[in-house]
């Protein structure tokens, strides 16, 4: 069998590096554009699920409001000519409800003929709707229990809007009207809007019995209403699938995108939200770019690296042959070499040859070095390291082990000026005729440069995992942010309505008590208007202080909206959580805000709910709260009051 060279062997193992190294490189490629790919998707998911978890609940609280004013209405209230006499009533319950849906423009209640007779807005202009596709389904199909509207331009308020309808329905099930709630898509959109979905981002709402199109961001009205053909996301909402993910190029601008959809809940819409494939891919196209001039420039230096190998291959060569010629011929070699040559001789521990190149790297001439013993050229711990390498290596050969012969270590070698120089240090043990090894040769390398190297990079390292904990530390901060009002620092609207409905399921399932306090500042209107904004900031921070310096840890302090403060009290039975209320009334009412040479007083009204007393769902346990707030309110402020059920 024949032998290969060794200068080919090094090519060969050179191009079989390189081809390894080019896989692996299209390896991880091909992971990491899977991998940005699958995140996307999980992007878009989570986003759907925000979105659904949003508009579901919305559309389940207006619904439920629509439900309730149905059955609540008094029949009477529809008869022709009773508006004047029910329109106070009916316009204060009516604006009561709407309060709590910054969604939606309000509630109103169609007579039989489609004309609105009651709305929240008590200064409405009257207007029919007797020709609006809600109303006519409603009024055509006794067996229809809500409905919803196409996409239109409201009349009253002449803002985008969504209806939701429930019927009116006499004891004998004829039809006497409808009640309904226009959902403001503005403020729909602003929810996409706030959605991060990358420059050529989308987000849809389409109906999922005919995929019309609700809404979309970017808004293009003009496609509002437009029924999908032939969509392959679509096509799975019809086979009935619930939620998703699916990637194809959208036909309203030929865009490719990764979408994921979802149904809400149970009513006739789904969401979709688009990440369009540029735009998740141009950081993988960055690193693939940055990856790839990675390799080439490593490529480029195992070129360099095998070059020298081989140059290396060579001279090695070349010293064998001139060894095995002449002494004279290799010291010839040695002494033209910038890296140090010598001979040790194993029994005495003293050099037998040095090459004059000695002197570059420790400062001292052949003949100094010559007369120094091993040990005196190195560090304490070097000298200690390289006899027990020295004793360990011998124990090898005599055992038998051939790779014993030849090894590498680095060594702290002393200078002349008294410093120290790190070298690597390339030994062979040499044997004599009689096979024992007598000698050892060395070469040494000062590898000073690549040790400084080594330790700049370290401290680079050090740097940048500095950096990362710092962005850790921020993303943390960005995070407490999201779920905190700018003003006073405490929980705002979205973060309660997560733990309330969270702790209203932990109540009912452990049985254990749950009370709500909502409050707001009386006359808050005058304080703004005579002091200006600043002082009435500057109260409702000071009210925060005065809440957050009186609860426990569990509680929840929120900024409800506007002068309106919402705090959660788990485990707290109704009767503690009144007395608490009434120390946060007595604390609040001994306040001071100071304005020149002005001392500002200001008082609060409380209402309180508890479950299961006022309500056992989140809906119910606040709007029971903001009833008995409106009590405190109307029986003459500065007090607290409970909702009577």
């Amino acid at each position: 069998m024949r032998v290969l060279p060794p200068a080919m062997r090094l090519v060969l193992f050179f191009l079989a590096a390189v081809v390894g190294a080019a896989l692996l490189l299209l390896i991880v490629l091909r992971e990491s554009y899977l991998e940005a790919e699958r995140q996307a998707e999980l992007d878009a998911q989570n986003l759907t699920g925000v979105l659904e978890a949003r508009l579901g609940g919305v559309f389940r609280r207006v619904h439920a409001n629509l439900e309730e004013l149905a059955a609540s209405l008094p029949k009477e209230a529809l008869r022709p000519g009773v508006e004047a006499r029910f329109r106070s009533q009916l316009t204060r319950e009516l604006a009561l409800r709407a309060r709590h849906f910054e969604e939606i423009v309000g509630f109103r209640v169609l007579n039989a003929e489609g004309d609105v007779i009651y709305a929240s807005e008590g200064d409405f202009s009257p207007v029919g709707a007797a020709d609006r596709d809600y109303f006519l389904d409603l009024k055509a199909a006794p067996e229809r229990h809500y409905t919803f509207s196409a996409v239109m331009r409201g009349r009253i308020s002449g803002r985008l809007m969504l209806v939701m309808a429930v019927p009116l329905r006499d004891d004998d099930g004829g039809f006497l009207g409808v009640v309904m709630a226009p959902l403001d898509l503005g403020v729909v959109q602003s929810l996409f809007q706030s959605l991060s979905l990358g420059e050529h981002g989308v987000v849809t709402l389409r109906r999922s019995d005919d995929g019309r199109l609700a809404l979309r961001r970017p808004l293009l009205e003009g496609k509002l209403n437009g029924v999908l053909r032939d969509n392959p996301m679509h096509r799975r909402i019809e086979a009935g699938d619930m939620a998703g993910v699916i990637r194809f190029s959208a036909a309203l601008d030929g865009t490719e995108r990764v979408y994921a959809f979802r149904r809400i809940d149970r009513y006739p819409f789904y969401v979709a939200a688009g990440i369009a494939v540029d735009d998740f891919m141009a950081a993988w196209q960055r690193m693939a770019v940055m990856a790839g001039l990675a390799a080439l420039v490593l490529a480029l230096a195992m070129c360099l690296g095998l070059l020298r190998l081989l140059r290396v291959e060579r001279e090695e060569r070349q010293i064998a042959g001139r060894l095995a010629d002449s002494e004279a011929r290799y010291r010839a070699l040695a002494e033209n070499s910038h890296d140090v040559i010598w001979m040790l001789d194993i029994s005495s521990r003293r050099f037998s040859y040095i090459s004059p190149s000695i002197r570059l790297l420790r400062g001292y001439s052949v003949e100094e070095a010559l007369l120094q013993p091993l040990e005196a050229t190195l560090t304490e711990e070097s000298a200690a390291r390289m006899l027990a390498v020295i004793d360990q290596r011998l124990r090898r050969i005599a055992a038998g082990d051939v790779a014993a012969r030849v090894g590498a270590t680095e060594l702290e070698q002393l200078r002349r000026d008294g410093s120290i120089v790190e070298t690597e240090v390339m030994t062979t043990f040499l044997f004599d005729v009689d096979g024992v090894p007598r000698s050892i040769l060395g070469v040494s390398r000062d590898i000073s440069d690549r040790k400084e190297a080594e330790g700049l990079m370290r401290e680079s390292n050090l740097r940048l995992q500095a950096q990362l904990e710092e962005i850790g530390r921020l993303q943390v901060a960005l995070q407490e942010l999201a779920i905190r009002d700018a003003l006073t620092g405490l929980y705002n609207r979205r973060y309660l309505d997560e733990t309330l409905e969270r702790e209203v399921s932990r109540a009912r399932r452990e049985g254990s008590s749950l009370s709500l306090v909502m409050l707001d500042i009386d006359h808050f209107k005058l304080v703004n208007d005579n002091y200006g904004h600043q002082l009435g900031d500057e109260a409702l921070k000071r009210l925060a202080r005065t809440l957050l310096d009186d609860i426990r840890a569990e509680d929840v302090a929120c900024r409800y909206g506007g002068e309106e403060f919402l705090i959660l009290l788990p485990n707290m039975p109704l009767e503690a959580a009144l007395v608490k209320a009434e120390a946060w009334r007595r604390a609040v009412e001994a306040l001071v805000l100071e304005q020149g040479d002005a001392a500002i007083r200001f008082t609060i009204s409380l209402g309180v709910a508890a479950y299961p007393e006022h309500g056992k769902t989140p809906d119910e346990l606040t709007r029971n709260a903001d009833r008995a707030l409106y009590r405190a309110k109307h029986e003459g402020r500065n007090r607290l009051a409970v909702m009577t059920v």
